[in-house]
């Protein structure tokens, strides 16, 4: 992985999109295209909570994102619905719960999620795999 890659607004700019550099001083490692976009960033085991979601939805061009060990909870997770190109997400070893499955179900491009061990019943497992078609929830 790449850590600080990236010019600061190469995403598409503008004041509400974070630069690279505002994910590497969240402690995100990550990985960029041949263009420079950031398309991965992995905050395992980093101080990140409910309200870096935001900050960390906001970059357009991530496809994967790695909260495995981290603060989030479920509530943090209504933000992640308004990334138009996630498709992996891992959220293993926090405290997700049923709750915020719910949140991730409105997340149409999402094609593999990890939430072991969680709080998560089969029950909401089956109706997010319902929700979001030929979804992968490793659990």
């Amino acid at each position: 992985m790449l850590s600080g890659c990236g010019s600061p607004g190469a995403n598409g700019g503008g004041s509400n999109t974070p630069s690279a550099r505002q994910l590497t001083g969240m402690g995100g490692e990550l990985t960029t295209d041949t263009v420079g976009n950031v398309v991965e960033a992995d905050f395992s085991q980093k101080p990140v909570g409910d309200a870096d979601l935001a900050v960390i939805a906001r970059h357009a061009t991530l496809q994967k994102v790695w909260l495995t060990r981290t603060g989030v909870t479920d509530s943090g997770l209504i933000h992640l619905q308004s990334m138009p190109r996630l498709q992996e997400l891992g959220l293993a070893h926090t405290s997700i719960t049923d709750a915020g499955l719910k949140h991730l179900a409105a997340i149409k491009t999402l094609r593999k999620v990890y939430i072991y061990p969680t709080k998560v019943t089969d029950g909401a497992v089956d109706q997010l795999k319902a929700a979001v078609p030929g979804l992968v929830v490793v659990y």
